[in-house]
């Protein structure tokens, strides 16, 4: 248990790997959904169908702080910058892409890759989409633990400097989750981008090149515009309200255990420089 906690914990306190070789890699796949769409199941569904999906998770999981910074630069830009749009995904050999922030860039995206399929989804209105946002990725810097791990490790500072990067392209202007009343002061403009967003894909995606995948369908919509055969297995349905809660307090947990197991060692190392101070002193008074 203390070996696995251990474990956890040193995977949240790196601060970054290093930045896989290139592979030359293309994206086929570019989602254009909103986080909170379906977009861990689309993720799980892609790779289940032989790419390899990059999603908010990927960055996380794998402290892709040089990532963080190239997409906080795209953010400011509004995705002009296409050598550095290019080289985020081909230095990790990426194949397909989905949720935040990449939606961010989609059309961009479109461009570099003319001959990638756009896979889009959505919920039944905008109001549902910011029921779940609103109770989950909008919010999860300002609450504990994350907002502890903003304060004292980089990776998450500059994470949630990312998130408002990207909340304040959707919202045409800067915007903050340390804002008084975030999020729901700015209601109104995230959901008009939502709706926005949705309506620019199936305006600007020639049909031959979209889908609007519902999720309800499963394997079939999917696995045939792609081109791939069905899998034998049932389609995911990833990172629920319930599962994203449920990280939540893992993540509460693991983090708990970090500051325990960090103030043990700082009192530990403190009493030793102590007595070895003491030793020293009592030496030369001998």
């Amino acid at each position: 248990m203390i070996k696995h906690i251990m474990q956890r914990i040193k995977a949240f306190t790196v601060l970054t790997l290093a930045a896989p070789a290139s592979t030359n890699a293309a994206l086929e796949v570019i989602g254009s959904g909103y986080a909170r769409t379906g977009t861990d199941t689309l993720r799980t569904a892609l790779n289940e169908l032989g790419y390899k999906t990059y999603h908010m998770k990927e960055i996380i999981q794998g402290k892709l702080l040089s990532d963080i910074h190239d997409w906080i630069a795209l953010a400011e830009n509004n995705c002009s910058d296409l050598e550095v749009l290019r080289d985020l995904f081909e230095r990790g050999g990426w194949t397909a892409t989905v949720d935040f922030p990449s939606t961010m860039c989609w059309e961009a995206l479109m461009q570099i890759y003319p001959n990638a399929k756009v896979v889009h989804t959505e919920r039944k209105s905008g109001e549902e989409w910011w029921d779940s946002a609103s109770n989950s990725v909008t919010i999860i810097h300002a609450k504990f633990p994350i907002n502890v791990m903003n304060r004292v490790l980089p990776f998450w500072r500059t994470k949630r400097e990312m998130l408002n990067s990207i909340w304040s392209v959707c919202a045409g202007k800067k915007v903050s989750d340390s804002d008084p009343g975030w999020p729901s002061v700015y209601k109104s403009e995230l959901v008009a981008a939502y709706s926005t967003n949705n309506d620019r894909v199936r305006q600007v995606v020639p049909s031959e090149r979209l889908l609007i995948q519902d999720h309800s369908k499963g394997w079939t919509s999917l696995a045939g515009f792609l081109g791939k055969d069905v899998p034998k297995i049932p389609y995911p349905h990833r990172n629920t309200r319930a599962e994203f809660i449920r990280f939540a307090h893992r993540l509460s947990a693991i983090v708990v255990c970090a500051v325990v197991v960090i103030l043990t060692l700082t009192v530990y190392t403190f009493k030793k420089i102590g007595q070895l101070s003491n030793r020293g002193k009592k030496k030369k008074t001998d």
